[in-house]
This record gives C-alpha cells, structure tokens and sequence, in this order.
C-alpha cells in the first residue's frame, strides 16, 4: 500500500543526488560465469568505486550492464573500456557523462506498490527519458542526463513528497 501525505503525493524520505559521474553500459555480452565480476573487478583493480549498478539480460539472453564512475576516474581510465571491448566483446560499450545518479529512499518502501514504475512513468510523462532505473528494498534509483536534473526533481516531486 502507498502512504500518501496530505498533498496526495507518495510519502518518501528522500531524494539523494549523486552528480559528477558517467554511466557505462556494456552491452550483449556472453554471460560465461563470472565475467560480469571480471568486467567490474577491472574498475575495482583501478581503485574506481561504483556508485551504480545494473546487471541483466536481452532478449537474446546476453547480459547487459549498466553502471556509474565518478567523471574523472573514468576520463583517467578510458583504456579500461577497449579493454572491456576487447576482452569481452559485447555489441556495444557506451559513456555517457555527465549524468546525475538521483534515488528516492523510504520509510517503509517494501510495503508500497509500484514504485519504480511510478518512478519511470512519472519521468516518462514529463518527456524526461532516464538511461536507467533500478530499484532495492528501500531505494529507486534514476539515471539521467545532467541537463535534465532540474526537470527530473520538478516531475518527481509532482508525485512524491519528501522533506526539504
């Protein structure tokens, strides 16, 4: 069930941002055990923290992956993505930079309904097209162009409510 406050919205308890970063996607590539750790402990032998991840699988069922590195780990450690295409060959490695990670945390997130969707339906709405969108027990996370982190607070806050 979705609390609602007084104003009709969702109650959450915040909006945490995260700019100055760049999302890599690495896509359709085998998934033979272990080699989504192997592409990651890469960024981690670098020292380079994750700050996002998604993992899955296409329609084909090759993985798909999606994660964030601060801007400037990344621009010091391009080598890392020919050494992903070389490595692992997958259909496609992208960067894009610079995005703004923003995540809606709880109270009580597990007991509401829908949420990511909510999320995501709310961005879409607004003409706001995230590049990625993952959710936990307590959190939904969205991925999105830097340049439309103004609109992407305005519309999320048009749906839920959370203390300034």
């Amino acid at each position: 069930m979705n609390r609602k406050s007084m104003s009709g919205k969702i109650t959450c308890g915040g909006l945490i941002e995260k700019g100055g970063h760049a999302l890599v996607e690495v896509l359709g590539f085998e998934q033979v055990a272990g080699e989504p750790c192997a592409i990651l402990g890469r960024f981690g032998s670098a020292g380079i923290a994750l700050s996002y991840l998604s993992v899955g699988n296409d329609a084909d069922g090759l993985a798909n992956m999606s994660f964030c590195v601060r801007t400037d780990d990344l621009a010091s450690h391009r080598h890392l993505l020919d050494e992903v295409r070389e490595g692992f060959s997958p259909r496609k490695v992208n960067a894009t930079a610079p995005v703004v990670i923003m995540t809606l945390y709880g109270p009580h997130f597990l007991e509401k309904t829908s949420l990511a969707s909510q999320v995501f339906s709310t961005l879409c709405a607004d003409g706001i097209s995230p590049c990625t969108v993952c959710s936990s027990v307590n959190s939904i996370s969205v991925v999105v162009d830097v340049h439309l982190r103004d609109a992407a607070v305005r519309s999320l806050r048009r749906q839920f409510d959370w203390p300034e």
